[in-house]
């Protein structure tokens, strides 16, 4: 009993990048990212779970998109005025952080 009071519910984070994964600004900001996470407590698998997906171009948004809602995070994280739209026809519940 106690040791199940003490376990932390892992949080969910679905991040949907504009951009291929191998694009050097985008490594960058994810890398800056996660260190300004660990900065405030939240570590990658201990207390938070970031699930990114990266499209490469807008055609591949809505697929993506639609698999991020359907792992049922906490939060979505868009850069795109595109991703934002798109994420918003999958849910209505989930918080969208535009940056």
């Amino acid at each position: 009993m106690a040791a199940r009071a003490q376990q932390r519910k892992l949080r969910r984070v679905g991040a949907l990048m504009p951009q291929a994964e191998s694009d050097p600004e985008q490594q960058s900001w994810t890398t800056a990212f996660a260190a300004r996470l660990r900065e405030l407590g939240w570590t990658q698998g201990e207390n938070i779970q970031i699930d990114y997906r990266w499209a490469g171009g807008d055609a591949r948004v809505a697929p993506l998109a639609k698999e991020l809602v359907e792992l049922q995070p906490d939060v979505l994280l868009v850069s795109t005025t595109t991703a934002a739209v798109v994420l918003r026809q999958y849910t209505l519940t989930v918080p969208i952080v535009f940056t």
